[in-house]
């Protein structure tokens, strides 16, 4: 009856253990409202709606393999950021294309390969 029991709460425990840390990910929107907020400013754009633009996809890297990164051991949000500035001399032909990767848990930047990110 003990062994019952206990394997009971260690099913129980990763039942409860699984979910807690699929809730504990921020979810898409919440990330893009910190990744936007991290690009704000100039050449991504000064306003969070211009910059919401400039973000063309975004995905969550479970396995927290990323174009930004490479290969890490945390869970990521992945952002594709495209700006097209009018200077052509400046970037590639006047085109920043990139990712920048935020901690899915916290949101903190973990790693872009995005110009001017201070």
């Amino acid at each position: 009856m003990k062994f019952l029991i206990a394997a009971l709460i260690v099913v129980c425990a990763a039942c409860f253990g699984s979910a807690y840390s699929a809730a504990a990910l921020l979810s898409e929107q919440q990330a893009r409202a910190k990744a936007i907020a991290l690009l704000q400013g100039d050449p991504y754009g000064s306003t969070p709606t211009e910059v919401a633009k400039v973000v063309k996809d975004a995905r969550l890297a479970r396995d927290g393999n990323t174009k930004a990164c490479g290969a890490r051991k945390v869970v990521a949000w992945e952002f594709h950021v495209v700006v097209v500035t009018p200077n052509k001399d400046q970037f590639n032909d006047g085109v920043i294309d990139g990712y920048l990767a935020l901690d899915a848990r916290n949101g903190k930047l973990l790693c872009a390969n995005l110009p001017l990110l201070d």
